[in-house]
């Protein structure tokens, strides 16, 4: 996956079996106009060069929509809990790499947590020796792989997470109905040629800690503690996001697409209705945003796609319901293919943890 933006990045620490982009409660993944076609399951990414896109009759301005979108946010019912409930539908890409790289691997996150312990890094900081360590990552996995793995794979799971609201609550992460999908046969039969390896870790399927939790890498002070203090008017949530996205690493970051993670962030967060409001309308502001009208996302629900695209070629894309302005999928895309995608099934406050909205 390419540098920026940080969210999309994998962690130097590593676990013996596969590779995976990961992407979490607060990353976002890529949505076709179409549900896609795969060997075994209808969740692997598929090219969106093709499929049942919009037509011209339903393309729409994306400044309009986004306008529209934060007057829509504005009439939103306040309302609080104790968790905050998100369920995801996730498909990332996962490739076997052999024990070379783990052994290397291995060294890069021993050497990563060393430099955070003698640096005693904090926030910012601790982004910069993270985005540095996950480049090393990559030019290692490159260097097993120089051409790209030989077939394409896909981890599909079904996630759900609560987030307390009270700072040491408890976070609980649980998954299911995980499975690796193929997008085509021919990638299948080639993984199957190789000896068909293990491509999917070993892991609980539920997990609780009481970790403190920012929203993403990229927005290190917003926490469930504070997100619903953020500024509910444009002019200051644009002043606090441009004072953050200043303080991130990488000279030639691009404010557009940290933008684009943040609004995932809020978006599957418990914001006000008029910082939410306040986020369409920076977006509106943004000249590289497009529309590409009316389209269904993996779980067949209608809503207006909206993209942007980074200077070294990848497609970010958001799908919006156009009645409730809620974000119905996040998208990645390379030369007009999939990579990652995340569905957002459902949100909403609970006041217990394990209890569904």
């Amino acid at each position: 996956m390419p540098r920026r933006p940080m969210f999309l990045l994998a962690s130097a620490a590593v676990a013996a079996g596969a590779v995976v982009v990961s992407t979490g409660v607060l990353s976002g993944g890529p949505a076709g106009n179409t549900p896609p076609v795969a060997a075994d399951s209808s969740n692997a990414p598929q090219s969106t060069t093709g499929g049942t896109g919009a037509s011209p009759a339903t393309r729409m301005d994306a400044r309009s929509f986004l306008l529209a979108a934060a007057d829509t946010a504005l009439r939103e019912t306040v309302t609080s809990g104790e968790y905050w409930y998100v369920r995801q539908r996730t498909t990332h890409p996962t490739s076997h790499l052999p024990e070379k790289f783990w052994t290397e691997a291995r060294k890069l996150q021993h050497q990563e947590q060393a430099e955070v312990d003698k640096t005693g890094a904090q926030d910012d900081e601790l982004v910069a020796i993270n985005e540095k360590y996950n480049k090393k990552l990559e030019q290692l996995r490159k260097s097993i792989y120089p051409d790209g793995p030989p077939y394409k794979a896909y981890v599909v799971e079904s996630e759900e997470r609560w987030r307390p609201k009270r700072m040491g609550g408890t976070h609980r992460a649980k998954s299911e109905d995980r499975k690796v999908v193929f997008p085509s046969p021919q990638d299948e039969a080639k993984w199957k040629e190789q000896g068909s390896p293990k491509l999917l870790e070993d892991g609980p399927k539920s997990v609780d800690d009481n970790l403190p939790r920012p929203l993403s890498i990229s927005n290190m002070d917003i926490t469930m503690q504070n997100v619903g203090e953020l500024p509910k008017s444009k002019k200051a949530l644009a002043g606090r996001l441009r004072a953050q996205f200043a303080k991130l690493p990488d000279p030639h970051k691009e404010f557009d697409l940290y933008l684009w993670q943040t609004t995932v962030d809020l978006m599957t967060a418990p914001t006000t209705p008029g910082t939410r409001a306040a986020t369409f309308q920076i977006l509106a502001d943004q000249p590289g945003i497009i529309s590409n009208g009316e389209v269904e996302d993996a779980a067949g629900r209608k809503g207006v796609s909206l993209a942007v695209k980074s200077d070294d070629g990848y497609e970010f894309r958001l799908i919006v319901n156009k009645d409730t302005a809620e974000l119905l999928e996040y998208s990645v895309a390379e030369k007009g293919e999939d990579t990652v995608r995340v569905t957002f099934e459902e949100f909403g406050w609970t006041d217990k943890l394990g209890r569904r909205p």
